[in-house]
């Protein structure tokens, strides 16, 4: 696969790096400290910033809109999840390994907490949570006895489908009916969008299995396609790179989750998924009441301003009318009545006007301005209004959803 010479960067012998002898019980296919002596898998690393950005992004979701609090976990695992994964694939130690794997487990346990434990009477609540709690330190136990990565990935599968297949579950035989009695003219497509964010998040996961699968079965055929390609070009082969980031995006199975949660609440109607498949990340946001405070915001800015320009206009007539009045009547005076252009050149036109004309057209221009500043005082009042009563509406309903 022939790449333009003047872009192409060989690769290296092998070498040892600034992190020594790799201790982990798994290597993958980007060879080790191949681009920088400080960094054992740089691409590795660097792909897992997909779950720091996309974890402060649910962060800032969940603090902004008052989500139940097991998001936020949610959205912290996540983060520890793609720190932990950056320090293993930046070390190769064993240490770092478990600071990624055992974070994986643990962030879906939290999820499987949401999943199952929503709306349980309190002590069913607090058997899932130990159940969870005594699953997770089963699987933390026998991994450090047992360092068989394999073991770690059934348990985390297993544990990513049970929950998975409870949500559909919950979705279908609870919340459809429940939206139906309560909302059947939008029932359809709150459903829809539903589906349709957990499929695009499941079919993310399931793109990145199949390269995390491809780059352990034929890392031979990759590493001499990445031979023959060089650096830079060759960087599109590292396929566990593509199943950090389609697994980062895999965040759509927590919105889904987050989405069903509301509506399971009864808040479809004040919140709403910001979702465009395949071209913006899914929030879930306060409905259009949002929006009408912001444009209410943003509208008592623009009449501030023009309050404030009538009002000097205003003034300046003020001031003008009463210098007019110091005047003898006949004291010659002048208004601008416009521009001519001659050429390239421009004239400002001036015609003489008796003082009590234009006093009286000043007055006239004064009462006026008044006129618009009283309006404009009014709508300023109105729109203040209609912020304030928006931002308690917000405030009210994020209290009540944060009480849930």
């Amino acid at each position: 696969m022939a790449m333009p010479s003047g872009f192409q960067i060989p690769y290296r012998e092998s070498r040892e790096g600034f992190w020594g002898t790799q201790t982990s019980t798994l290597n993958w296919c980007e060879e080790d400290y191949n681009i920088t002596f400080y960094c054992a898998e740089l691409v590795n690393t660097l792909t897992n910033l997909v779950f720091i950005w996309l974890g402060v992004k649910g962060l800032r979701n969940v603090a902004a809109y008052s989500h139940s609090r097991v998001f936020l976990l949610s959205f912290l695992g996540y983060i520890v999840v793609g720190l932990g994964s950056m320090a293993f694939h930046a070390t190769l130690k064993y240490e770092m390994q478990l600071a990624d794997e055992l974070p994986m487990i643990y962030t879906v346990c939290i999820l499987a907490y949401a999943s199952f434990a929503y709306r349980q009477p309190v002590k069913v609540q607090v058997l899932i949570g130990a159940a969870l709690v005594g699953l997770a330190s089963f699987i933390t136990v026998y991994y450090l006895y047992a360092k068989n990565p394999v073991f770690h990935q059934v348990a985390y599968g297993a544990l990513t489908l049970g929950t998975t297949a409870w949500g559909f579950y919950v979705m279908e035989n609870v919340l459809r009916p429940v939206l139906r009695k309560r909302n059947p003219v939008e029932c359809d497509r709150y459903m829809r969008d539903m589906w349709r964010l957990a499929a695009t998040g499941i079919l993310m996961f399931l793109a990145g299995f199949v390269l995390w699968n491809v780059d352990n079965l034929f890392c031979h055929h990759l590493t001499a396609s990445k031979k023959q390609m060089l650096l830079p070009w060759s960087l599109v082969l590292e396929t566990h790179g593509w199943w950090h980031i389609l697994t980062g995006l895999a965040y759509h199975m927590i919105l889904w989750r987050m989405w069903a949660t509301r509506c399971l609440e009864g808040g479809e109607q004040d919140f709403m998924l910001d979702w465009t498949p395949l071209r913006s990340i899914p929030q879930v946001l306060v409905q259009e009441i949002e929006s009408q405070a912001l444009a209410a915001q943003q509208q008592i800015g623009l009449v501030r301003t023009q309050i404030g320009s009538k009002q000097r206009e205003m003034r300046l007539a003020q001031l003008t009318r009463s210098e007019l009045a110091t005047l003898p009547r006949d004291t010659p005076v002048y208004e601008g009545v416009g521009k001519m252009q001659v050429s390239i050149r421009c004239f400002s036109l001036f015609v003489a006007v008796p003082v009590p004309t234009l006093q009286d057209k000043l007055g006239a221009q004064i009462k006026e301005i008044e006129t618009e500043v009283d309006s404009m005082g009014k709508r300023l009042h109105y729109l203040e209004t209609t912020a304030k009563n928006s931002q308690e509406h917000i405030e009210k309903m994020l209290k009540g959803a944060g009480q849930s």
